[in-house]
């Protein structure tokens, strides 16, 4: 999948808005990790962050100890705020499950095929070597807080009779990966079909979902 950011493109960075001292720091999270994922960890220290957001090494060093506990604290804000936008479905509890998972679907495509996630795990696979805290953390606030989501919308369909009573954390998970293990692949490596259809790939990943969950009644 191609990104829209350039090779040649630069990060808006620059002092901290005004606002409060928890929106100055979320804003300096978004900057750091704006840096990380367009110029590489590696490449990126400390001073670098700081000359970029228009504050002193010391100011971060008083919260962060180094670079890799920075690097893990922009990664979980991140993660957190998509989150936010992706766990709101009151408003679709009377639809048919199968409507609820194309919606969630629709969501979690969109976020995990953005060009700044595709981003991310990049660098997440490429730190996760020699940083392993950096994916119990980002997995801490994004896959099993999804996966627990899931799990809840099953059981509440599951007790409406509409589904069978199964392992719900597990049914989840393999919904996500159904979902998105594929897209996610080729968008890493660059090779999504220019034609590849997103709303068709959903389709058939919810209906080959939902006919193995209900075939596991026969079982």
């Amino acid at each position: 999948m191609p990104s829209s950011r350039t090779a040649s493109a630069k990060p808006k960075l620059g002092r901290p808005k005004t606002g409060t001292a928890q929106e100055r720091h979320a804003q300096f999270l978004e900057q750091a990790l704006e840096l990380f994922m367009t110029e590489g960890v590696a490449r990126t220290s400390i001073a670098r962050i700081a000359t970029s957001c228009g504050v002193s090494t010391r100011t971060i060093y008083e919260r962060y100890n180094n670079k890799d506990e920075l690097l893990i604290a922009a990664f979980k804000h991140m993660v957190e705020q998509d989150m936010r936008a992706m766990t709101n479905f009151e408003q679709l509890a009377d639809q048919s499950l199968a409507m609820v998972l194309k919606h969630i679907g629709r969501l979690m495509l969109k976020k995990v095929l953005e060009p700044r996630m595709v981003s991310f795990f990049r660098i997440a696979v490429s730190e996760v070597s020699h940083l392993p805290e950096l994916t119990r953390a980002v997995k801490a606030v994004g896959p099993e807080r999804i996966y627990q989501m899931l799990a809840n919308i099953f059981k509440t369909y599951a007790d409406k009779g509409e589904l069978p009573q199964l392992n719900f954390m597990r049914a989840a998970e393999s919904y996500c990966e159904l979902l998105i293990a594929g897209p996610r692949h080729k968008a890493l490596f660059g090779v999504q079909e220019a034609d590849w259809d997103a709303e068709a790939h959903i389709a058939f990943v919810v209906q080959l979902f939902l006919r193995g969950l209900h075939g596991m009644d026969n079982q």
